[in-house]
């Protein structure tokens, strides 16, 4: 029974789901653009309002957990209420992006995220999370990459995140740095 129901459900994924997302694209595609502005602003804002909640209730459970002694459930909460807060200025800056339309060539906070998120090993390449770094003269791997991507280099005591590691490397203005990178 239950290998049927996981058969079906992988069987599913396979074949209806991509579909579905296919379909689900094209629909919203078919929409005006302030439309799908005014949409996307209204989920981020519902999304927001619920995170917001969510965040002032663990601040009451963190002042509840500051009076005990139990100092693992107060890191814990801590670092929930500041995963909130993250997450809420992240979507309030989506909000306002949404709401100032933008122009040809502007760079978005958008772009910048996805530049900053272009892996460096398609930048430069490393060999075990290591590399000689471009930027002086280097006999043994000083460089290192980062699983947040992003890399430091141990002799010129310098670090760089794929924005402004091309800057530096092609001599290119943040702007320009940003739209290669896309």
């Amino acid at each position: 029974m239950i290998d049927d129901i996981a058969e079906i459900f992988d069987q599913f994924k396979k074949d209806i789901m991509p579909k579905v997302r296919e379909a689900v694209k094209q629909h919203a595609a078919a929409y005006p653009e302030d439309f799908r502005r005014q949409a996307r602003t209204q989920y981020l804002k519902g999304r927001m309002e619920d995170i917001i909640f969510k965040t002032f209730y663990l601040m009451e459970d963190y002042d509840r957990h500051v009076k005990t002694d139990d100092v693992d459930n107060r890191l814990f909460v801590g670092e929930q209420i500041l995963g909130g807060i993250k997450t809420v200025v992240a979507l309030q800056r989506e909000i306002i992006s949404l709401r100032r339309p933008e122009r040809p060539g502007e760079i978005t906070e958008d772009m910048i995220r996805r530049a900053r998120e272009y892996p460096f090993t398609d930048l430069y390449e490393f060999k075990r999370n290591q590399a000689i770094c471009p930027f002086h003269a280097d006999k043994d791997p000083s460089m290192h990459l980062f699983p947040d991507n992003h890399v430091h280099c141990f002799s010129c005591a310098k670090g760089w995140d794929t924005i402004a590691f091309v800057q530096d490397r092609d001599g290119l203005s943040f702007p320009e740095a940003v739209k290669r990178l896309q």
